[in-house]
């Protein structure tokens, strides 16, 4: 189930950003008037869009499905190729969970000071409340592939 909400999620995020991009592209050269608050939405649909993206790439396979380098782990025997990707992965876990609590920091001190976005005048938590939960799921599908890479 959370399969199909990540992907869903991803889907929708990606065709509203494709869509909101055109409007302001169409705003701006038939009526010569840019939307300003796209740039707002867009930036951090994109992060959003991002993270979501990398949590479904390292969920994919058995090794991920993202870019990586594996000439010297290719000539390794098959414990010490596993026990290589699975400390990759872990690598990934560490990296987003650190991400995740830096993230609910600058979340809590948005909500704490009551930060305004300066196009749409929304509090400032709205864009960064979704970045530490999202960076959590990218920590957990790493651990979950380390996992998956550690069995075989």
């Amino acid at each position: 189930m959370l399969r199909r909400l990540e992907e869903t999620l991803l889907a929708f995020l990606l065709g509203g950003m494709a869509s909101l991009a055109f409007a302001n592209v169409l705003a701006r050269y038939l009526f010569r008037y840019p939307l300003a608050f796209t740039e707002e939405l867009l930036v951090n649909a994109f992060i959003w869009a991002t993270l979501l993206g990398i949590a479904v790439g390292l969920r994919e396979g058995a090794e991920g499905a993202h870019i990586r380098f594996v000439a010297l782990t290719e000539f390794l025997p098959a414990p010490w190729r596993r026990a290589s990707i699975a400390f990759g992965f872990l690598a990934f876990g560490l990296l987003f969970g650190v991400l995740a609590y830096l993230a609910w920091r600058q979340a809590l001190e948005d909500l704490a000071l009551g930060t305004i976005s300066p196009a749409l005048g929304v509090p400032n938590a709205l864009y960064t409340l979704p970045t530490p939960f999202l960076s959590l799921l990218v920590a957990w599908r790493g651990l979950e592939g380390a996992l998956r890479a550690l069995r075989g």
